[in-house]
């Protein structure tokens, strides 16, 4: 995986927001916010710059989950201009399904879970799934390198690099209403030491990416 690039501020335009009634919802932005305790997927050549900024988003552990040739490409010190390296505990598997456990395990928790699987979850794996989510108010980022499946999952997004600096995220899914499409941006500033940056997420609703 390369390292992420800091994107460009982009103005602002009309927002959507997508919440849940159970758990407080995770705010990205002015206007755009994401269910807690639901599993999400997405998919795209920028997907897991999408996992990165959600999770930048909350506080407490980030549990990255993948086959062993993928997690091992991956190197947490890339992604400081976004969060704390620190926070992030990387699970090998040796199977999809091994992956598919360990994400079930670790949504049990109230923390950001990342996991590369390959082929979209199931019906039945996403219920799994769900369910273990929902108990904790956890966020799970299903990140799809193949195929997507029916499921049941609360979103689905396709996310593309979108010009230098700049992505989009196209909701193809969405249980709580209609689709829509952001261009999306960051803003880092650093500490008063220089060090790791902090920042926010600018979203800017499109009409098409």
């Amino acid at each position: 995986m390369t390292a992420p690039s800091s994107p460009a501020r982009l103005p602002q335009g009309a927002f959507r927001t997508i919440s849940t009634a159970r758990h407080d919802a995770l705010g990205l932005g002015p206007g755009l916010s994401l269910a807690r305790g639901r599993v999400h997927e997405a998919l795209g050549n920028a997907a897991d710059m999408f996992a990165v900024l959600i999770a930048s988003r909350m506080s407490g552990p980030i549990f990255w989950i993948g086959l062993q040739r993928e997690i091992e490409t991956l190197n947490p010190a890339a992604l400081q201009d976004f969060l704390d390296p620190a926070r992030i505990t990387l699970i090998a598997g040796v199977s999809r399904a091994e992956i598919l456990w360990a994400a079930e395990q670790a949504l049990r928790t109230p923390a950001a879970i990342i996991a590369e699987i390959g082929q979209g979850p199931d019906l039945r794996e996403s219920r799994r799934l769900q369910i273990a989510a929902e108990e904790s108010g956890a966020v799970g980022i299903m990140l799809i390198n193949g195929r997507a499946q029916t499921s049941a999952a609360e979103t689905r997004w396709e996310c593309r690099q979108a010009g230098e600096n700049q992505w989009a995220w196209i909701s193809m899914k969405d249980k709580r209403g209609g689709g829509g499409a952001w261009r999306v941006s960051w803003e880092g500033e650093g500490d008063a030491n220089g060090g790791r940056q902090t920042g926010a997420i600018h979203l800017a609703a499109a009409t098409a990416a």
